[in-house]
């Protein structure tokens, strides 16, 4: 999944501002220190979340588990600036680390009981999660910049900025993206030790697996799901589970000794007691986010956020279910995910130089259709076993593709229509996400795969329209813009000519 985060430094709260002066920050080992150590904890937690359809599948307790943990980030989220004031950004990744163990722990017995409130634990810190990784980088990059301006060219700062937090957060996402890698080897490595039987070798387990994929209940009517999928043993699961504990306690270890204790100019980013009293940015940064939410722009918009997420949820949780582990096992799953995390790294870091040539909307367009192309693939192949292993690697890859140009091209979008309200823009932006996810994973216990695919493919149709439809505004305020300078300029070369004149 993509992440909830914000860079926004206005409403952090220093810890002690009577204490000791901080020691002198090198920015770029915080930067390097905080991407190790979200890559510890995010090849723990990639790799679980792919596997909780397939390992806990009893009553879709799995998907409902990540049913849960999306949707106490759409209720928690908004409340990280509070979270900053309160807390302080090193005390939340801290803490969020604390959760995540929590987390991978309760897989060790996933019940309703342990694995349910601990993703709600985990839903509840993403937000201020996230937000104090962006308070860190921005802070880092800051930081760089005006080192490097002082060096060099003192006057030359906000061009400095801007390159060194492009630098730095291509870093930290770099690292990021490959934890989907990472993860996935190692839980595919672990379990393919396991002695069980992986394949289904009975036509009627086969054909329920694929796009014929129900709930189990029996509510549904023809009664098929793929919940006999073959496990591995418990002690094979342990050690696997153990292992993604000892990389939770390396990302704890790095972030509480390795990570200065408070970002860069901390201090004097934080907003005076009078005006602590006078507002509530966290009220306020509510309210916002609900007036973007009305705005039309965003309203077209809506439908591409919702259908790229959904199309991620099917992946994650029921291409991961019921086509790889119901047809030739759990053990590849973490290899088959691998082909999608390597895709989506290398077109996240080379998407730039395919912007500059193609241009954002036929990037976009390509997008949509590679995704769209892969839930149809989906809806229309029933996997059959006999096929080649390298036929399930495709579709994950495809989806990559489409995943790191959307990745890319969803921040510059929005940036540039939203550039004079961009915070409550990007809030709304991740806010649609985790709505889209908490629906997609919901649905899972109620409609089969097959119907929540077309609803998918037509949520992408709906989307492609909308944001055609956005383009259009965009170049034509554009135009017009121009034109408006252009008739400027001429009213202005005309009184000047008559001012000769006279």
């Amino acid at each position: 999944m993509e992440p909830i985060s914000t860079t926004s430094m206005r409403s952090h709260e220093s810890d002690d501002e009577d204490g000791p002066p901080p020691k002198p920050q090198k920015p770029m080992r915080t930067c390097l220190v905080l991407s190790a150590s979200f890559t510890f904890v995010y090849t723990a937690y990639l790799a679980i979340q792919n596997l909780q359809s397939s390992l806990n599948d009893e009553a879709n307790l799995g998907v409902t588990s990540l049913c849960v943990h999306y949707g106490t980030i759409i209720l928690f989220g908004p409340q990280a600036p509070l979270a900053m004031r309160l807390i302080g950004p090193k005390r939340v990744l801290v803490l969020a680390w604390i959760i995540h163990c929590i987390y991978t722990a309760s897989n060790f017995y996933p019940t309703w009981l342990t694995l349910i409130p601990s993703s709600a634990l985990f839903g509840a810190i993403a937000g201020p999660m996230w937000t104090a990784q962006g308070i860190y980088i921005t802070a880092a990059g800051e930081k760089h910049a005006a080192m490097t301006a002082q060096r060099l060219h003192p006057e030359s700062y906000e061009k400095f900025v801007h390159v060194v937090l492009s630098r730095f957060n291509g870093i930290f996402f770099m690292f990021y993206e490959l934890t989907q890698i990472t993860g996935n080897l190692i839980s595919s490595l672990v379990l393919s030790e396991s002695s069980y039987n992986s394949t289904h070798s009975s036509e009627d387990n086969i054909a329920v697996c694929g796009p014929n994929d129900c709930p189990s209940s029996s509510a549904v009517s023809n009664s098929t799901s793929s919940s006999s999928i073959a496990k591995p043993e418990t002690s094979v699961i342990y050690i696997m589970l153990s292992i993604f504990i000892g990389c939770n306690v390396c990302g704890l270890i790095l972030s509480l000794f390795l990570l200065p204790t408070q970002p860069d100019n901390w201090s004097a980013k934080q907003p005076g007691p009078e005006d602590r009293r006078a507002s509530s940015p966290a009220l306020e940064e509510l309210c916002q986010c609900f007036r973007m939410v009305l705005d039309r722009r965003m309203i077209l918009l809506m439908p591409l956020f919702a259908a790229q997420a959904m199309a991620i949820g099917v992946l994650y949780a029921d291409y991961t279910k019921a086509y790889i582990s119901c047809i030739i096992g759990i053990r590849w799953v973490g290899f088959v995910m691998t082909s999608y995390g390597l895709c989506t790294a290398v077109f996240t870091i080379g998407i730039n130089s395919f912007a500059s040539r193609l241009g954002r909307i036929v990037l976009f367009v390509v997008a949509i259709v590679v995704d769209t192309g892969s839930l149809l693939a989906m809806l229309l192949w029933q996997p059959l076993g006999p096929e080649s292993v390298a036929v399930y690697f495709l579709i994950p890859a495809v989806s990559g593709i489409s995943e790191g140009i959307m990745q890319a091209q969803f921040n510059t979008l929005i940036g540039q229509i939203f550039a004079n309200n961009i915070s409550p823009a990007f809030a709304s932006y991740h806010t649609c996400k985790a709505v889209s996810f908490t629906v997609t994973f919901a649905l899972s216990n109620f409609i089969c795969l097959r119907e929540r695919l077309y609803l998918s493919i037509a949520l992408y149709v709906l989307g492609l329209l909308g944001y055609l439809v956005t383009e259009a505004r965009l170049h034509r305020e554009v135009d017009q813009s121009r034109k408006g300078s252009k008739d400027a300029s001429e009213v202005r070369f005309t009184l000047e000519e008559k001012s000769l004149d006279l």
